[in-house]
């Protein structure tokens, strides 16, 4: 395909090290974990301990964040933990940092969840710049509206991760495409405010067109990123995979839900317009050995 796909740890009861042992094996180019204190009712494991295990327990794998919780933590420590994580990949790390979006997570973790959507875009858009000086330059000095940081050393002495953005608006895409190493569209759908769970009636009309022009749109403002897209998919007989399949009737989607083969076309589609890096996050466990058998990933 020349595209590389990134498998998303979505069962937080699994070891993370064995699991991405599995995923280098079947041949996936990547994987990435999510940050949560819980989501669903379910609690998760620390973001950066599980990257960790991750890339200690693999040699080829891609490793990233996906995408760590701007409102949960200083881009200064993101800055600090990436290059960590960089380190103990030996250069395998990808720095995917999120504005974050989960108002129940943040009260419950004694935190303050900005209301306005606009102040959550100005925080990641002024916490990107801080993580992208830092990367740079290691070091940073800056004073913004919600952030003053003065900090005149950052390591550890590794050579600096890619730095990947999650873009869904136009304030967003035009702050931050231009300045991120990866950029990844986020599709109308992937609901940021119901628990991460797809939004079907939104996600039902997102044609192929729609998708390529976000494509379009990104590729003019940052032509020297590599191009990101996330997508949920699922193989099999599973009685959800059938379910959201019906939900998504007559849509692009319904077609990343189904046989693998009819999957996996789907994503060869999205890989011809454009699309350098696919982050799939399998609804059901058996997704991912499924669709690795379809074409040779990596």
């Amino acid at each position: 395909m020349g595209t590389r796909l990134i498998a998303v740890l979505t069962d937080p009861a699994v070891d993370p090290g064995p699991w991405a042992r599995d995923r280098e094996a079947e041949g996936w180019s990547g994987v990435a974990a999510s940050d949560h204190v819980f989501i669903g009712g379910r609690a998760l494991p620390h973001l950066w301990v599980t990257v960790t295990e991750m890339a200690v327990a693999t040699s080829r794998l891609s490793v990233a964040t996906c995408f760590a919780n701007n409102l949960l933590r200083s881009p200064v420590e993101f800055a600090q933990a990436s290059l960590s994580a960089q380190r103990a990949s030996g250069g395998r790390f990808e720095a995917g940092l999120g504005a974050g979006w989960d108002r129940e997570e943040m009260a419950a973790s004694g935190m303050v969840f900005p209301e306005e959507a606009s102040e959550r875009a100005g925080r990641y858009i002024e916490a990107v710049r801080i993580v992208r000086e830092l990367f740079d330059r290691r070091s940073a000095t800056r004073s913004g509206a919600w952030y003053a940081v003065d900090v005149p050393t950052i390591g550890p002495d590794v050579p600096s991760p890619p730095l990947v953005v999650s873009v869904g608006g136009p304030r967003t895409t035009a702050a931050l495409a231009p300045i991120a190493d990866i950029v990844e569209l986020k599709l109308p759908g992937y609901a940021t405010t119901g628990k991460g769970a797809l939004h079907v009636r939104t996600l039902r009309s997102v044609s192929l067109d729609d998708i390529r022009a976000r494509i379009d749109e990104s590729q003019a403002l940052a032509p020297d990123a590599e191009l990101a897209l996330f997508v949920s998919a699922a193989c099999g007989d599973d009685p959800i995979v059938a379910s959201i399949r019906v939900a998504l009737q007559g849509s692009f989607s319904e077609h990343l839900f189904g046989e693998p083969a009819e999957v996996a076309d789907t994503l060869a589609s999205l890989a011809a317009l454009g699309v350098q890096r696919l982050t799939v996050g399998a609804v059901t466990s058996s997704t991912y050995p499924a669709l690795a058998a379809q074409f040779p990933i990596a």
